[in-house]
């Protein structure tokens, strides 16, 4: 697709997608009603969840959670990096309960991104450190291969850690597939980056945003104060505006 994406762009419909069916369906059902639909379309969501087929934060969480019972550092498992955009869970919900309210995102369709770019290089040393460990090199490796292989390591952290989180497939899902694709792993050359225009929600009035590199921290500690990873020693702190 053409970068930046914006909503209107005939060129993103050209590629099938059960989106604009859902879309379509929508719009269809609307109308002569006395309701409206606005439709949001984020980048990659990071937020709290369990089991989910699309979430990296508990993936990199049991990870680190291994690597870190060796004694080793976090390397990057993943391959040539590129720049990505990421959506915060939070942010978005506060943007659907703005549009609930603001005549401006009646019938509008919207992308929506944290406000910010990131590359993995730049914000790995901060989530090595939110779990307590060091940045280590990239050392690539198929999380969806090795990781259900330490079922009983993952067992062991969550009785030494005493961890609510439950047994490795509950808790990751999905995941592990997805996150090797947002780490990029196996790639040797930079894949091709893609960016979201938020220009027109911003026009239209909803003007969050919020730190990519803080969205991380404050997703790794939310996991870690519910005991859904281990705590580190030394507790990292973070400001979540």
């Amino acid at each position: 697709m053409k970068n930046p994406a914006r909503e209107d762009r005939s060129e993103m419909r050209e590629q099938p997608n059960f989106y604009w069916e859902q879309e379509d369906y929508i719009k269809e059902k609307q109308k002569g009603k006395d309701w409206n639909w606005t439709i949001f379309r984020p980048s990659i969501i990071i937020g709290e969840s369990i089991g989910s087929p699309m979430n990296i934060i508990p993936v990199i969480g049991v990870y680190a959670a291994l690597l870190k019972e060796e004694g080793k550092p976090l390397y990057y498992p993943g391959g040539v990096e590129t720049f990505v955009p990421a959506t915060d869970a939070d942010l978005l919900a506060r943007a659907i309960a703005w549009a609930g309210e603001s005549n401006k995102a009646q019938g509008e369709a919207f992308n929506i991104t944290n406000g910010d770019i990131f590359v993995w290089s730049s914000i790995w040393p901060t989530i090595a450190e939110t779990l307590g460990m060091e940045p280590g090199e990239n050392v690539p490796l198929s999380l969806k291969e090795e990781i259900p292989k330490r079922e009983a390591d993952w067992k062991r952290i969550r009785k030494k850690y005493n961890l609510v989180a439950p047994g490795l497939t509950d808790f990751v899902g999905y995941s592990l597939e997805y996150t090797d694709w947002f780490l990029f792993y196996g790639a040797t050359e930079m894949p091709y980056p893609f960016f979201l225009s938020d220009i027109k929600l911003r026009q239209a009035g909803f003007h969050e945003c919020i730190d990519t590199e803080v969205m991380f921290q404050k997703w790794i500690r939310l996991f870690q104060e519910k005991r859904l990873l281990p705590e580190p020693k030394r507790k990292i702190g973070y400001t979540a505006k």
